[in-house]
Order: C-alpha cells, then sequence, then structure tokens
C-alpha cells in the first residue's frame, strides 16, 4: 500500500527545494518579487513540475533503477509503476493549471517543460549528449520561468547560464555513474557508445567554461564583489577539486559521490547570485 512518504520521496525533495530556490532567485532578480497570488502560484508550479519529472522518470527507468536504485519508490515496490505515471501527471495538471492563472509567458514555458520532461524521461534520457542538454535546459528554464511571472524574463540569464553548465557537467558524471544499469537496458549514453575518456573530457570542457563563465557577471557589473568571493571560493575551488578527482574516478560509488557533492554546491552558486545583488 502507497505511502504519503513514499509519494514525497518519489518527488525528490531536494530538487524540489533546488527548483523553488532557482525560481525564486529568477523573480527576486526581477526587483519585482513580493508574496502575492504569482509568488504561491509560482511555488505551486514549480514544486509540482519538479515533483511529475521525478515520478515519471522513475516511471520509465523502472528496470534501470532496479539495478542502480533499487531503494527508490517503484523497484522497492512501495509505489506502482502506474501510480506513479498517474501522479505525475496530476502534478503536470496542476503545475499548468498554476501557470496559466499568472500570464501567457510563464504558461507557455510550463507547457513547453511538460514536452521536454515527458520527451526526456521517455526518449532523450538514453541518447548520447542531447539527454544531458535537455535536463540542464530545464534547469535554465526554472530560472527563466521565475523571472517570467513577475515580468522580466531575462533577468535571470545569468542563473540560467551558469545552471546550464552546471548541471550539463553534473549530468555527464551521472552519466559514469550509471553505465552498468544502462547497458542492461542497451541505452545509448556517452560512456556506453564512447567510453568514459569522450564523457570525461566534455565534462571537463564544461567545468573549465563554468570556473570562468561565473566570473563574467561580475566582470559586467552585474553582480557585486560579494558575487566574486562567493562564486571564487564556494564555486571555482570546489570545480577544480571535482574535475581533478573525475580523472581519478572508476567506480560508480567515486562517481556518486562527485555527483552528490555537485548537487550541494548549488546551493552554494545559488548564493553567489543572491549576496551579488545586496
Amino acid at each position: 500500500m502507497p505511502t504519503l512518504l513514499a509519494y514525497i520521496k518519489i518527488m525528490r525533495p531536494l530538487n524540489v527545494v533546488i527548483g523553488i530556490i532557482g525560481v525564486l532567485l529568477g523573480a527576486y532578480l526581477t526587483g519585482h518579487l513580493a508574496v502575492n497570488n504569482i509568488f504561491w502560484l509560482t511555488i505551486v508550479t514549480v514544486v509540482t513540475f519538479t515533483g511529475a519529472a521525478n515520478a515519471i522518470n522513475d516511471y520509465y527507468d523502472y528496470e534501470i533503477d532496479k539495478i542502480n536504485r533499487p531503494e527508490r519508490p517503484i523497484p522497492s515496490g512501495k509505489i506502482s509503476r502506474n501510480g506513479a505515471r498517474v501522479f505525475a501527471y496530476v502534478l503536470f495538471f496542476i503545475g499548468l493549471s498554476a501557470s496559466a492563472l499568472i500570464r501567457f509567458e510563464p504558461f507557455l514555458l510550463a507547457a513547453v517543460s511538460v514536452v521536454l520532461l515527458i520527451g526526456y524521461s521517455r526518449w532523450w534520457k538514453r541518447q548520447p549528449i542531447i539527454g544531458n542538454v535537455v535536463v540542464s535546459i530545464m534547469i535554465a528554464v526554472a530560472f527563466f520561468y521565475g523571472a517570467s511571472a513577475f515580468g522580466r524574463l531575462w533577468a535571470a540569464w545569468p542563473p540560467a547560464f551558469i545552471g546550464f553548465v552546471y548541471t550539463w557537467g553534473r549530468e555527464m558524471i551521472k552519466d559514469l555513474e550509471d553505465v552498468k544499469g544502462d547497458a542492461v537496458e542497451q541505452a545509448k549514453t556517452l560512456p556506453l557508445l564512447a567510453g568514459e575518456i569522450p564523457a570525461k573530457l566534455i565534462a571537463s570542457l564544461l567545468f573549465l567554461i563554468l570556473i570562468f563563465g561565473v566570473l563574467v557577471p561580475y566582470f559586467l557589473n552585474i553582480y557585486n564583489v560579494y558575487y566574486l568571493l562567493t562564486v571564487v571560493v564556494g564555486v571555482d575551488v570546489p570545480i577544480v577539486y571535482i574535475t581533478t578527482q573525475l580523472w581519478r574516478s572508476k567506480t560508480a560509488k567515486e562517481y556518486r559521490r562527485l555527483s552528490q557533492i555537485l548537487k550541494v554546491d548549488m546551493f552554494v552558486g545559488l548564493l553567489a547570485v543572491f549576496v551579488g545583488t545586496l
């Protein structure tokens, strides 16, 4: 019998929190963020969309997760596959409805997001590069969504760019981590098609772009010196460490550790953008 805790778990609470912070940060950068109806509708959209994305992803990844993530709600038997799919569609409907009550621009972004999220889980995730790019685009869209809800879409481009590159690099590491399960499902991820070296090269290139890219908003006078100090110490230093460790890693456990460090460090990047506007 499914429990409330199982449904919460399939939504990935940490991912939901990151999504909320990202959307609210995008809204904050417009200079018009206020706790009003738009604020709450925006929160509803990001919570439901993040949860739906993870639930539908687990639905399609059932066979892979039996190997790579047996503790997740579906392979562990806490939620049925069909139950997860219905749950995802209900969440998507709630999120779309909430976005429609804001204005057309965020609704359009939400509608495009539904297509990308379902397409990613059903087809593109198991394809080389394109799956990584799609999920990275979705991270960038989260920032743009928050900004569009309060009327200034392009105010969110710096964190959207950083989030895009950051996520793409992390997705490459996750592909390295999931090689065993992906091979069983005959997925066509880059590590399986071309080996670990090309995947590590692309991840390293993306991290190199990120190391210098995070400095650009400061030199364009978009963010202040507090932003610069935070990203140098809190983002660039960890990214250098992760890049060096990436080339020494060989096991799924080692890759997972790097992926988890990146997920936590994303909060530091978000904090940098916030303090950069004070």
